[in-house]
């Protein structure tokens, strides 16, 4: 069918008239639809099977209409003989056909966000007045009252509503305490199927009912359902699965919140609500929360009076695997003023099992004046994320789907720990998977030992085929993260494993909550001229920065996992090294802030600045570090080339005997400027206070406020006075931070730091 006349019908209703009654040998009719909008009130009854699906995304089929609870039916009690069949050839063609309408005079069922009347296992009723109103059910857009129905590839919305924002502009019938309720889609059938369709409205969205006596099962997947007061309700057996569930902002007053689902099942039905493996989401202006996950629709019932009974409405729910945004909050009394109990005569039947919360958190933006990453307008990451582009990841394919989003805002939430060195089942992938036939580690440390090679760089089959075997490998554990990109972690033991994030080229990226372990590398590169005895060199950094800008990582945990370097074997003479930093910032990449981090057990951990040879990176590499924990690591905390360099507030822990060694905190390279402030070391006997500064190639560095095992010290005339019978001095850096932050007192850090820092202490 085609508005346009290009199809076998003009109009849906009328490609539903067209189909057999049921009853005849079962087999499922194909109804086409193309792309635009239908503006009519659908209705079907007792029907032959079918599937009504759209040409293209859901979004380019719209069937759309504007009833709703309050308005008047265009038939007015009054009506003559001949007005009501003009009034009535009408609505057959503008509104609801014949055999689907509620005859003139008779009851108007109730949605639940409306007063209730009657007995308590009655149905609510209203007295037709003259005119009398559509009522609840009455207003759907589309009406399904038959069974084995499909949907596919659409969108059904009311938009009656769609024009009241913060309780003004209600048409006439309507308003904040009643007559607003707007279907979208009303069924009352068995075996009903939603695949892609989107269902838009505001109050009362989505009902669901079953017909008495008979069952009323319903399938929603792959889905997308808004609305802002109990706009998924009803007494069918309803399931709804990896859907998009959206609390819409706008329409009600400030201060009136709203509620989700609303099942109205009865006593003796075992089965209502079953949601899963959706996400809980909602418009932006939607306070955090303000609006319940649900009530019970105790229909009929006067409140104050609902007593158990069979037949007696008592909703059941079961909310299971979704992700639920900030803006929700716990199940609320039911629509008779039950209160929510799990227990006792009065018990409802609505439950949640491992549901995961998406924190306020995930949308924040770098608080203004929080270093050098809130300059320049500041670091908002994927705070803008549309609602489609809040991802929540839990496998790699997840990961890989919701970064291929690309540029667009995005919020990716990790709720769990990620092997990127892992096949699609999840399954370890070792060094068999990646190694090239050709690469034998044994036989390359025979090919290039200096004593027969010499000082040379490797060449020839068997290197070769090692960067053979470390494409494929990067190709596997490498994962680039685009610009304008939150990701949080959101469970205990969010973060990666067995492999780095890149962010490369790349702007408005943030870093929070995560834990970042274990980047091995099988295939290290030998360089035999470095360190003038040769170095094997590690590609992968747990998280590395290449000429990115305007980052923010903050309450992460870093470290080498179970696999530390000290365990691996001596190879050329030197160490095998299978892990590089566990956080880089190189290659012009500038406008970053990195607070509230764990860094442990690591060798090289921070390089700011990749060579000073990268003369590109002068007035780039603006960092600030603050409120971090470096704990029992070696070097590189952070070492530093070229960049305007902020270190405040951290606490260094070197033990006596630790793992990796220790042999400086901070160093000063070629052409940098790196101000120190306000942190604390706690440094065992054996280590002199010069030790925590090394001078490479730099000149220029100040110390203001630090202490160093509970002492004041001042780390530039510390160097200098250990520098030999010429003291070297430091000259100062020359700058200032041009943002508000300042340091707490020195006195507070290792305290506030051993708290706060590290994934799992961001809320």
């Amino acid at each position: 069918m085609a508005a346009d006349g290009s199809g076998t019908h003009r109009s849906v209703q009328a490609a539903l008239e067209a189909l057999p009654a049921a009853g005849g040998d079962g087999r499922r009719i194909n109804i086409l639809i193309r792309p635009g909008v239908y503006r009519e009130a659908v209705c079907v009854q007792g029907k032959a099977p079918f599937r009504l699906y759209g040409l293209g995304d859901a979004k380019d089929v719209v069937i759309v209409a504007s009833r709703y609870a309050g308005l008047e039916r265009p038939m007015p009690a009054s009506a003559t003989k001949a007005e009501r069949q003009e009034v009535s050839e009408q609505v057959r063609r503008v509104a609801l056909p014949d055999g689907c309408q509620v005859p003139l005079g008779t009851a108007a069922p109730l949605g639940p966000g409306a007063a209730a009347t009657g007995a308590a296992t009655g149905a609510a009723t209203i007295v037709s007045t003259s005119p009398p109103t559509y009522g609840t059910p009455g207003s759907a857009s589309v009406t399904l009252l038959t069974d084995d129905v499909q949907l596919q590839r659409l969108t059904i919305a009311n938009d009656a509503m769609d024009a009241v924002r913060a309780g003004e502009g209600y048409p006439p019938g309507a308003g904040e305490k009643g007559g607003a309720q707007a279907v979208a889609l009303f069924t009352r059938g068995d075996r009903l199927q939603l695949e892609e369709v989107r269902l838009l409205g505001h109050q009362d969205t989505f009902e669901a009912e079953r017909a008495t006596g008979r069952p009323g099962r319903v399938l929603v997947r792959r889905s997308e359902i808004r609305g802002d007061v109990d706009f998924i309700f009803g007494g069918a057996t309803l399931v709804i699965d990896d859907s998009l569930i959206v609390s819409r902002a706008g329409r009600r007053q400030a201060g009136n919140g709203g509620h989700v689902i609303a099942p109205s099942t009865p006593q003796d039905e075992p089965y209502g609500f079953l949601i899963q493996r959706s996400r809980w989401l909602a418009e932006p202006g939607v306070p955090p929360v303000s609006i319940s996950l649900g009530r019970a629709w105790d229909r009929g019932v006067t409140p104050g009076t609902w007593q158990p009974g069979p037949a007696v409405p008592n909703g059941q729910a079961v909310l299971r695997d979704n992700l639920l945004g900030p803006h929700l909050t716990g199940w609320a009394a039911s629509t008779a003023r039950r209160p929510f109990s799990t227990d006792g005569q009065g018990a409802n039947r609505m439950a949640e099992h491992r549901n995961q919360a998406l924190p306020l958190a995930a949308f924040e933006r770098l608080p203004d004046g929080d270093g050098w990453a809130s300059i320049d307008d500041g670091t908002r990451g994927g705070a803008q994320a549309g609602l489609d582009a809040i991802r929540w990841v839990r496998t790699r394919s997840e990961l890989d789907a919701a970064v291929a989003l690309g540029d667009v805002p995005k919020i990716i939430a990790v709720a769990g720990r990620i092997d990127l060195a892992a096949d699609a089942a999840g399954r370890p992938l070792g060094i068999d998977a990646f190694r090239d036939p050709a690469f034998d580690l044994e036989s390359f440390a025979k090919a290039y030992d200096p004593a027969t090679w010499g000082r040379r760089a490797p060449e020839g089959p068997l290197e070769d085929a090692r960067r053979r075997s470390a494409r494929k490998q990067a190709a596997q554990v490498m994962v680039r993260i685009p610009s304008n990109t939150t990701v949080i972690g959101i469970t205990p033991d969010a973060g990666f494993d067995g492999g780095s994030l890149m962010l490369e080229r790349v702007r408005q990226v943030i870093l929070r909550n995560l834990r970042f372990s274990d980047a091995y590398d099988y295939f290290p590169a030998w360089d035999p001229q470095d360190n003038g005895h040769g170095e094997w060199n590690s590609e992968y950094d747990t998280v590395s920065l290449r000429e990115a800008d305007q980052v923010w990582v903050d309450h992460c945990s870093f470290d080498d996992g179970q696999r530390p370097d000290r365990s691996e074997p001596i190879v050329l003479g030197r160490p095998l090294q299978r892990h590089d930093g566990l956080l880089d910032i190189t290659r012009q990449s500038d406008r970053v802030t990195v607070s509230w981090n764990l860094f442990r057990q690591h060798d090289k951990t921070m390089l700011i600045g990749g060579s000073d040879n990268h003369r590109e990176d002068r007035g780039r590499l603006r960092v600030t570090l603050h409120h971090n924990l470096w704990e029992a690591v070696k070097e590189r905390t952070p070492r530093v080339r070229y960049g305007q360099v902020h270190v405040a507030n951290n606490l260094y822990v070197v033990r006596a005997e630790q793992p990796e060694g220790y042999t400086y905190s901070l160093g000063i390279g070629y052409e940098s400027r790196l101000l120190s402030e306000a942190n604390a070391w706690e440094l065992p006997a054996t280590v002199p206070p010069r030790q925590v500064l090394r001078v490479l190639k730099g000149q220029r560095f100040e110390d203001h406020g630090s202490m160093i095992n509970g002492q004041p010290v001042d780390l530039a005339a510390v160097w200098a006075a250990g520098s030999g019978p010429e003291p070297v001095t430091l000259q100062p850096v020359g700058w200032t931070p041009p943002y508000a932050w300042r340091p707490a007192p020195t006195s507070e850090v290792a305290t506030r730091v051993r708290q706060g820092a590290g994934a799992g202490r961001l809320w």
